[in-house]
């Protein structure tokens, strides 16, 4: 099985390194479980980024640096090359836990998954986890919705995956023309051919820093409002009975868990 992972970046130095790190040394990687194709998509840095990359000799890793209009027009260029069965994209600063690509490959190989996610991550600037939980089961049309723009429900792109089968539904072209939500753009075309599917498993986490395009949740909004349209009432009153179900939840149903009686991971419907 192979990975392909995409890490758009500019003048990212400072913070590639871990990212880095957390993609080459995967234990699936290391270990032969998997095969890695990762594209590092460079905007034409001008600090010590190419400096770094270059240092880097490993054979899954592909580097491209030219001026981009953007990092979705970035992340798209690198999305068009992978070839991957199993794809995500995580940022300068991000990172993966050591076993996210065995867990995802173990999960994906059983046929069952084409979109998975796992526990929301957050560290701060030391790289200390502040923050986990687990996101309550999606619903694919709530998306088009965009229902799932909120704090308790958003989908961590840091822990997300998805496969060759889906992906090349993804318009990337349409991609580059998003400035602050292009995951959410990904979120809805994917829903429209998938379930989004739920690990209760750490993959990966999102670091806070100054300066992030996460910080501009005005702008972000306002093109998530661009690109889906009015949920009718039905759907309000189900999305806030799912928010009191995860709120005060006793039992997780719809979800992926390890089983150690069959020391296999197994979905809990």
């Amino acid at each position: 099985m192979k990975f392909s992972i995409v890490t758009p970046c500019y003048n990212a130095a400072s913070h590639l390194a871990e990212t880095l790190a957390s993609v080459l040394q995967q234990t699936a990687v290391r270990s032969g479980q998997v095969t890695l194709e990762y594209w590092i998509m460079d905007g034409g840095s001008t600090d010590h980024t190419l400096e770094l990359l270059r240092t880097y000799n490993h054979p899954g890793l592909h580097l491209h640096s030219a001026k981009d209009q953007g990092m979705y027009d970035a992340l798209a260029q690198g999305l068009a090359q992978a070839t991957g069965d199993v794809i995500a994209y995580i940022n300068a600063g991000d990172f993966y836990y050591p076993q996210a690509f065995a867990v995802v490959a173990e999960i994906v190989q059983t046929g069952q998954v084409d979109w998975l996610t796992g526990y929301r991550v957050i560290y701060n600037e030391r790289s200390q986890v502040i923050h986990v939980d687990l996101p309550y089961p999606y619903r694919r049309e709530f998306f088009a919705y965009g229902l799932y723009n909120r704090a308790w429900c958003r989908v961590q792109q840091e822990s997300t995956f998805w496969t060759q089968k889906v992906h090349r539904y993804l318009d990337l072209e349409r991609l580059k023309s998003w400035r602050y939500a292009g995951d959410y753009f990904l979120w809805i075309q994917l829903a429209q051919h998938t379930q989004l599917q739920v690990v209760s498993s750490y993959l990966g986490g999102f670091k806070r820093q100054p300066g992030q395009l996460s910080e501009q949740r005005e702008q972000y909004d306002q093109e998530v409002a661009q690109m889906t349209r009015p949920a009718p009432w039905l759907a309000r009153l189900q999305y806030a009975w799912d928010w009191c179900c995860w709120r005060w939840r006793k039992s997780y149903p719809r979800v992926w868990r390890f089983d150690p009686k069959i020391n296999q991971w197994r979905w809990y419907p």
